[in-house]
């Protein structure tokens, strides 16, 4: 039956390429926009990542010999969402930034906010999460200028939504998250949206009863005939199922279903979902007693995780030069725009006045996007010490130690982590080791919630904790905890 459904594809995509060839004379820009748009979203579910590619790069020669420079880049585009999901990011934003190039001056909302959401998805996969939800507000005021009678457009919004609500979960903002879930279902319900909303209910506003409602839904959605072939929605699903099992204690089932789910993601090529179920696989088999099953997908995650980091360490790089040579460029035009008011000089003083205005407001707003390029950078390598300070040996260790409450916690933290206590002690030399060990669950990320649960603490007690705190380091009532003592490791 696989045998059969591989032959269908390798026919249906020869068949595609070769009336590509046969008709590329007569292709008008419309029908290249239905082809970028309609039928690459109906093809994504049908066909191998590697053949989407390459089929969009038939269109795209189609483009390049009419002189469609908008089709050319939303090809592009197409092509970098196909990299981003197999978790390739470096290949994305370069694809990305070719689609960019191109439509600089386009018009086009769907296009621009295309390449905005896609953006978003790569800077959410090297988790910077601030700058992901930068880049979904643009493509969200984008999608809301379209014509909400088109389907294409009404489905892009709903991706808008979708992903958005992932970064809201990124930055701890669950009901905003939920919100967007629902504004997405409403556009068009989808099995992954659905299940996320069952996993919602699973760990954050918990109610078994409505994750499980949900998770049904779900099922069902996956047996309609739009789904029914889509693959990579059935194995988010199963992955979300999975943990809502592990939560209820059924953690054989969990294991069964979490299994199925790699099944599909290898098939897809999904990496990112392989290594949440690989690490899921290895706490569950803890929870057996299975020590031998818990290593040895524990092992395949580590070896996983290393490939992905490699990978988005050479895309924070990419992204890194991408946004230096933005800011050379505004450089080189404020300087051409500085002389040209030599120039000015010699005209009236009416239109000297008029000019010197002009090019003041003009300036002003290239050094705000200057700075605000700065600024992005800087968030950028603040995310990236964050990222090498997780991939420390120790840290995983540590955090399971506080969550197990183990004794041990606070010295192996010290022995890791020194400069934290050296340098509070610097400012109170009275803080004891309760305080010491607070502060230490506070820069490890915990939340108040997650404080109080793990040292068996009222919710209450622990942000009276954070007032004392604050006071013993003469800190104001308003400052982040978590940042002043982040802050101590970037001196």
């Amino acid at each position: 039956m696989f045998f059969l459904k591989k032959i269908e594809k390798i026919i249906l995509f020869s068949f595609l390429m070769f009336c590509i060839k046969l008709f590329s004379q007569q292709y008008t820009k419309n029908d290249i926009d239905s082809l970028l748009i309609k039928t690459n979203e109906v093809l994504r579910t049908r066909i191998s990542d590697d053949d989407l590619i390459r089929w969009n790069k038939g269109i795209i020669k189609i483009a390049v010999q009419i002189n469609y420079r908008e089709g050319e880049a939303m090809g592009y585009a197409n092509i970098a969402n196909r990299f981003i999901f197999k978790e390739d990011l470096k290949k994305g934003l370069e694809y990305l930034n070719k689609a960019e190039d191109i439509s600089k001056k386009s018009k086009n909302d769907f296009l621009i906010g295309k390449i905005n959401a896609e953006y978003a998805q790569v800077y959410n996969k090297m988790n910077v999460s601030k700058l992901a939800l930068g880049y979904n507000s643009k493509a969200m005021n984008y999608g809301l200028k379209l014509n909400r009678n088109n389907r294409e457009c009404r489905l892009f919004l709903r991706y808008v939504y979708s992903t958005r609500s992932v970064y809201m979960y990124k930055v701890n903002q669950p009901d905003s998250a939920i919100i967007y879930l629902h504004k997405s279902m409403k556009i068009d319900a989808n099995p992954l949206d659905v299940a996320n909303i069952a996993q919602h209910y699973t760990f954050f506003d918990v109610k078994p009863d409505s994750a499980k409602y949900y998770f049904q839904k779900a099922f069902a959605l996956l047996e309609t005939k739009n789904f029914k072939n889509n693959k990579y929605q059935r194995a988010v699903v199963l992955k979300n199922y999975g943990t809502f099992l592990k939560s209820q204690g059924k953690n054989s089932q969990a294991i069964d279903v979490i299994k199925r789910s790699i099944e599909f993601a290898k098939q897809v090529n999904r990496p990112a979902i392989i290594l949440n179920n690989y690490k899921e696989l290895s706490t569950l088999y803890k929870k057996e007693g299975n020590s031998d099953k818990e290593n040895e997908y524990l092992n395949k995650s580590i070896s996983l995780q290393d490939s992905l980091d490699a990978n988005q360490n050479q895309a924070i790089d990419l992204s890194i030069n991408r946004l230096n040579k933005e800011r050379e460029n505004e450089k080189v035009q404020l300087k051409n725009q500085n002389n040209a008011t030599l120039w000015y000089s010699s005209i009236s003083i009416l239109l000297i006045i008029l000019v010197t205005i002009y090019l003041y407001l003009r300036i002003r707003k290239k050094r705000k996007k200057l700075m605000e390029s700065e600024k992005i950078i800087s968030e950028i390598e603040k995310e990236t010490k964050d990222l090498k300070r997780k991939l420390n040996e120790n840290y995983e260790n540590i955090i399971q130690l506080a969550k197990e409450k183990k004794t041990d916690f606070f010295p192996k933290f010290q022995e890791a982590y020194p400069e934290l206590c050296n340098e509070l002690l610097k400012i109170n030399s009275n803080l004891s080791k309760s305080d010491l060990s607070f502060c230490a669950m506070i820069w490890l990320g915990f939340s108040s919630k997650e404080i109080a649960q793990y040292i068996s603490m009222e919710h209450r007690s622990v942000q009276t904790k954070k007032y004392r705190i604050r006071k013993k380091l003469n800190l104001e009532a308003e400052t982040d905890l978590y940042r002043f003592f982040r802050s101590i490791f970037e001196l």
